[in-house]
Formats: C-alpha cells, sequence, structure tokens
C-alpha cells in the first residue's frame, strides 16, 4: 500500500459503511414491498399506476438521501476515530504518542463504529415509523413491524460492517502500523476470539434472518382476518415475500460467510505456505500478523519459532566452524552422556619434529602460516577417512577414527589416513624447498582400543575427549618414531585389523617388542610398507 495517498486507503472505511448502509437500506425497502400489508400494497399501487418510472426514481432518490442523512453520524464518528491513522499515513510520525494512538484506535475501529450503527438502526427506524402511524399513513401493528424488521436487517448489515472493515484494515493497514505483528500486546484494545466470530455468523446470518421471517408471518397471521384480498393471493403474496426475504438474506448470509471464513483461512493459508519454506530450509520467511486473536497470537508465536530455528542454525553453523560438525550434532541431540561412553576406537597422534627450534628463525607470522599449511593439508587426509580431529595441540594433531560416529573400519581407515598425511607432507615439502624453505618431518601414532568418550571440562566450557590406555599408547607411540626413526608407528592391536591380503598396505613388525614410557610390559609395533 502507498502511504503517500492516506486519503484513498482512509477512504475505503467510509466505503464500507456506506455501502453496507445502502443496502440495508435497499434491503428493508424490498422487504416492506413485497409483505403483504396495506402500506406495501399502496406502493405496488402507485408502481401500476402508470408513472412507475417516476415513482422508481423518486423512491431511489429518497433511498440515497435516507442512507446519506443515516451514515453521517457514522462518517463523523469514524473520521474523529481514524484521525490519529491520517496523521501517521501523513508522515507525523514524530509526534508523541502519534503510532501507540493509531495502532489502539485502527485495532478498536470496528468495535466502536457498530455500536454506534446499531444504535442507528434503532432510533431511526423507530422514530420514521412511528411519524408514518401518527400521520395515519400506517397502523400501528405495520408500523412496529416496519420498525423492528429494519432494525434486525440493520444488525446484519453492522455484521457486515463490522467484518469488512476489520478487512480493510488487515489489508492496507495492519501491515504499516504492525510490521512486526504483536498486535495482542497494544493496551486498551479489544478482540474477537473465533469462537465468537463463530457465534456472530450463526447469530447474524442465521438467527436474525429467521426471526425476522418469523416475525413477519406472525403479523401476517393475527392480520389474515382483516386483509381484503383473497385467500389465494394472500398465499401468492406471502410466498413472494418467502422468496424475496430468502433471496436476500441468502445473499448477506453468503457475503457474512466469505468476510468471516476468510478472517480464519486466510492467515492459516498463510501460515501454512511458511511452514511449508520453513520445511525447505528458509528461515528468513516470517507471516504477517494482521490480528490480536488466537490466529494473530499463533502467528507471533510462529515468528518467535522460526526466529529460534534461524537462531539455532546460526550457533549450529558457527560451532561447526570451532567444532568437527560430527561431534556439533551428538552434543546437541543429546547423543553424548555427561559421564562419558566406552567405544572402541583408533587414536591418532601427529606431531612435527623439530619445529621450536624451526619457529625461532621464522617470524611469528611465517610460524602461523606454516602451521595452518600443514594442518590444512593434514585435516584434509583424516576427513577424508572419517577422521576426527580432536585439538590441535600447539604443532600437534590428536585424531580419533570410530567416534563419536561408529565405523567398523576406524583402524584401516586411520593407517589409510596416515599414509595420505605423509604424502601430503611430502607435497608439502617440495613448494617449501621451491621457495627456499626447510622441510618439515612429522611422526604419528597410531593405536586402537578402548576409550571413554566424554565432554571434559568445567560448567562454562566443555571439551569432547577420550580417556584411557589407547590415548596414551597412541601418544607414545607418535614419541616413539623419532627413536625408530619412521615416519608411522602402528600398535599391534591395530596391525592386526588390517587384512592380509590388502594392496598396497602391508603392517611391517619390528623383530623385538619395544619398551613404552609408562607401560610395564614392552609393546609389539608396526610400521607400514607397501607390497
Amino acid at each position: 500500500m502507498n502511504s503517500s495517498k492516506p486519503s484513498a486507503v482512509l477512504a475505503g472505511f467510509y466505503v464500507v459503511a456506506l455501502k453496507a448502509t445502502f443496502l440495508a437500506m435497499l434491503v428493508v425497502m424490498l422487504l416492506n414491498i413485497s409483505t403483504p400489508f396495506e402500506f406495501a400494497r399502496e406502493r405496488i399501487s402507485e408502481l401500476n399506476s402508470g408513472n412507475w418510472p417516476y415513482v422508481i426514481a423518486f423512491r431511489f432518490g429518497l433511498l440515497v438521501l435516507a442512507t446519506a442523512v443515516a451514515t453521517c453520524p457514522l462518517l463523523l464518528g469514524m473520521r474523529q476515530m481514524l484521525a490519529p491513522v491520517r496523521l501517521f499515513l501523513e508522515g507525523k510520525r514524530e509526534r508523541d504518542g502519534i503510532q501507540a494512538l493509531a495502532r489502539q484506535r485502527i485495532i478498536n475501529l470496528p468495535f466502536i463504529i457498530v455500536p454506534l450503527n446499531i444504535g442507528l438502526w434503532i432510533f431511526i427506524p423507530m422514530a420514521m415509523f412511528f411519524t408514518l402511524f401518527r400521520m395515519g399513513a400506517m397502523d400501528a401493528a405495520t408500523a412496529i413491524t416496519f420498525s423492528l424488521r429494519s432494525t434486525l436487517v440493520g444488525l446484519v448489515s453492522s455484521a457486515l460492517i463490522f467484518f469488512s472493515l476489520e478487512a480493510h484494515a488487515r489489508k492496507e493497514l495492519i501491515p504499516q502500523l504492525f510490521p512486526e505483528g504483536r498486535l495482542y500486546e497494544v493496551e486498551n484494545t479489544r478482540r474477537l476470539s473465533i469462537k465468537r466470530r463463530v457465534r456472530a455468523f450463526f447469530r447474524m446470518g442465521i438467527l436474525l434472518p429467521l426471526t425476522h421471517i418469523v416475525l413477519t408471518l406472525f403479523v401476517l397471521y393475527l392480520q389474515v382476518e382483516i386483509n381484503p384480498m383473497s385467500t389465494r393471493e394472500y398465499a401468492g403474496s406471502v410466498l413472494i415475500f418467502s422468496l424475496v426475504a430468502f433471496v436476500l438474506f441468502f445473499i448477506g448470509s453468503g457475503i457474512m460467510t466469505r468476510l468471516i471464513s476468510r478472517s480464519i483461512s486466510h492467515p492459516l493459508t498463510i501460515m501454512l505456505k511458511a511452514m511449508k519454506s520453513v520445511r525447505d530450509g528458509d528461515y528468513n520467511t516470517r507471516v504477517q500478523v494482521v490480528s490480536n486473536d488466537e490466529i494473530g497470537i499463533l502467528g507471533d508465536a510462529f515468528n518467535r519459532m522460526i526466529q529460534g530455528l534461524a537462531d539455532r542454525r546460526r550457533v549450529r553453523d558457527a560451532f561447526g566452524r570451532y567444532v568437527d560438525p560430527r561431534i556439533r550434532d551428538e552434543i546437541l541431540s543429546g547423543n553424548i552422556p555427561l559421564d562419558g561412553a566406552y567405544k572402541h576406537v583408533t587414536v591418532m597422534f601427529a606431531d612435527l619434529r623439530d619445529f621450536t627450534p624451526l619457529t625461532a628463525t621464522l617470524d611469528p607470522k611465517q610460524v602461523v602460516s606454516l602451521l595452518n599449511g600443514y594442518f590444512k593439508e593434514m585435516s584434509a587426509a583424516i576427513k577424508a577417512h572419517n577422521g576426527l580431529i580432536l585439538q590441535f595441540l600447539g604443532d600437534e594433531i590428536y585424531a580419533v577414527f570410530g567416534a563419536p560416529v561408529a565405523d567398523p573400519d576406524h583402524p584401516l581407515h586411520a593407517v589409510r589416513a596416515a599414509l595420505d598425511m605423509d604424502a601430503a607432507l611430502a607435497r608439502l615439502n617440495r613448494g617449501l624447498e621451491q621457495c627456499g624453505r626447510t622441510r618439515l618431518a612429522h611422526g604419528i601414532g597410531i593405536h586402537t582400543g578402548q576409550v571413554l568418550a566424554a565432554n571434559i571440562g568445567s560448567p562454562e566450557r566443555l571439551s569432547y575427549l577420550l580417556v584411557g590406555e589407547t590415548v596414551n599408547l597412541a601418544s607414545r607411540l607418535q614419541a616413539k618414531t623419532r627413536d625408530m626413526n619412521v615416519d608411522i608407528l602402528l600398535s599391534e592391536d591395530t596391525a592386526a585389523c588390517i587384512p592380509d591380503d590388502l594392496s598396497g598396505i602391508t603392517p611391517v613388525p619390528f623383530d623385538e617388542p619395544v619398551s613404552i614410557k609408562g607401560f610395564t610390559e614392552p609393546v609389539h609395533i608396526f610400521t607400514l610398507g607397501s607390497t
């Protein structure tokens, strides 16, 4: 909606009131003419007198004039109610409280205008038909009947005005006044619940028309003795009235049904579309909340839910940059018990040799660049074989295969990752030599066994780590690679899991078991050779 044309937007409210009042008066006139009362028969006689074009034009002019007069108080009250809204649309939002007042008025507008309209439909017909009675133009029963039926039609018209004003406000103004929704938070406002909407449809769309028909038929029954028409003519006139009433109230009920059903179904349809977008991964979608009833509250809750999902995804993505996504997913899903879980895994440690003396000859930025380049290549090799890097410890890599996600071939994957790491280091060294830098060397220790996988740390900061002798032995094997003058050392438990007929990989045992610091018994160790 173009906020530069506030008059065009606000005019829609006045048009709603005028249309509903004019149609209601037209309905009253048609019902009165079609009723076989003496007053109605005189009107029909006028139409049959030969001057019917003049009579119709005159009656239509009276209808328009009556509509204008009857709606004057209504339009004045509406203008007063919409004054803050006009100021808001004209851009005068800097005035103290003008936006808050405009919000309050646009929500309360139907609740204020409709009681005023009902009062007019009670007072004006009563005054008009009482005057006709005093003038002798109709008897008391006819005057009372016409007055009551006008009021009943006015009640239906008031319901149509209510839901039409609400629909216009929802379409044109509420999105501007409430871009973030939350209409229910506005103080001193009225609301119409879904239950009351359904009741309003039953009373205004069904009960009142039936009451109107029953009232008219009852009065006709009382006047049957004094009516000069024959029984057949009388019955025909009653039938015509019934058909006219049926058509008019059928149309009116249809309009009301459409307004009420749309006020419920339209926001729900929008919400369903938004749900589909969220299901497809679009967390930027939002529901336009245009009411303060249960559906509006549900829409606000839905928007908060989407915002929560979007925030969670951002946290999840950010979390995944600092923690491996597999650990992240296990933690967020609650699959890692607070007291840990025992797992059969393969642990790997990889460490750069003689790196500390090398850093003394390099600029700190060069050290960081060198480490990042090494870690990048090693990480790619480990991840390519389903490995998980738990920590970077200075120039050392601590990784595991088979946790937190189970992998039945974790020993073989760890060995293949180690071979790829050796190949990646060779490529990295060729690049360093071309730049005139010192080659790097590393040692890799691998051991397979049982560990306790748990979140370890303080309540404020936790790390997913492994506890047990398996971790210690893998770390000792890495340190032992220097003494054994090899790049890769495997424990006997890891070597035993490598198939004998596996092409390209052959665990090569050392002649004698070796002593490992921290372990009382010597350990059989293996390196890797190619067939």
